[in-house]
């Protein structure tokens, strides 16, 4: 007598299941836009676009794209390229986010070949499943001399340790869901990761050398890093608002570890120069042949005389 799949215990449907990634939630983006709503994310924010407004003012060209969106608005307000496009990877975006031109998977790009003259990745590698596709992509779009913009999380600062310690309590808890036969229910789980915050704990954080070696493996150099927000992740808009000196005294300081990062990369193609070969005399081109034709000599006497003087 078979046994239906209702009777076998929860133990057995357990070992069958395989256990998901920490990080692949179902919608990261709206976890972070959540998060960005926030007062701390509002202060980093206002930092990030800073520091991009000041870069933009100095590029120029016909198209900019921007993958991905923080709080619902782009960052290519103070943008000189004659076109700006906003691509989102959610499929209900359109909704909360009325700025957004297209909606498509990062992974896949609907944009020809050597197209756009920059493009802006605010923290995209870090909240999606294949960064390394991500690049390729961002590489094919470019065209030679194309500016690819990144910001990103510093995991060696107190954001990181931020960023472990979810992480560590993430895992912890989805354990003891498990051992209490709950981890079957995937809607269970993404209830328990979006009661904490989302950000940075939503996202691989990713370290200026590794992103470094990455883009140079693309035939990218690295034209400008540069650091932002000083201060520690703490909600509290008080003690944000006392702890402002340490944007300063972060810019003159190499110990103090900063939260966020801005790298700008610039795709290099090689060009190739042909070289024609030279021309060669050809050794057996006069030959005594050839001086007697030019001769021009008639059946009597020779047009040209020379006379050879011997000693």
């Amino acid at each position: 007598m078979n046994k239906s799949r209702e009777n076998i215990p929860p133990s057995r449907k357990i070992k069958t299941i395989k256990e998901d990634n920490l990080f692949d939630f179902d919608d990261p983006w709206l976890m972070v836009r959540d998060w960005y709503s926030s007062e701390l994310g509002q202060a980093l924010l206002a930092n990030e676009k800073q520091s991009l407004n000041n870069l933009l003012e100095q590029i120029f060209g016909y198209n900019l794209v921007q993958l991905g969106c923080l709080d619902g608005n782009a960052l290519t307000g103070h943008s000189r390229t004659s076109y700006q496009y906003i691509f989102e990877s959610l499929s209900h975006v359109n909704q909360a986010n009325p700025c957004t031109q297209l909606i498509a998977g990062f992974e896949q790009l609907p944009i020809q070949n050597q197209s756009v003259d920059a493009v802006i990745l605010p923290h995209t590698l870090e909240f999606e499943r294949n960064p390394h596709q991500i690049l390729r992509e961002v590489e094919r779009i470019l065209v030679a001399e194309g500016k690819a913009i990144f910001l990103g999380f510093n995991p060696f600062s107190p954001w990181g340790l931020w960023h472990k310690y979810w992480e560590i309590k993430i895992k912890r808890k989805r354990k003891w869901k498990k051992k209490r036969y709950l981890s079957s229910n995937t809607q269970d789980i993404n209830k328990l990761s979006s009661q904490l915050p989302p950000l940075p704990s939503c996202g691989h954080l990713i370290s200026q050398k590794r992103l470094r070696d990455w883009l140079q493996l693309l035939g990218f150099d690295i034209e400008l890093v540069s650091e932002y927000f000083y201060r520690p992740p703490i909600s509290s808009s008080v003690l944000l608002k006392k702890l402002e000196f340490m944007e300063q005294a972060g810019q003159f300081s190499k110990v103090l570890p900063a939260g966020g990062y801005l790298l700008v990369a610039t795709k290099r193609v090689s060009t190739l120069t042909p070289i024609r070969q030279g021309w060669k005399l050809s050794k057996n081109l006069l030959t005594p042949e050839t001086i007697e034709t030019a001769g021009m000599k008639s059946d009597n006497h020779s047009i040209f005389k020379y006379d050879i003087k011997t000693k």
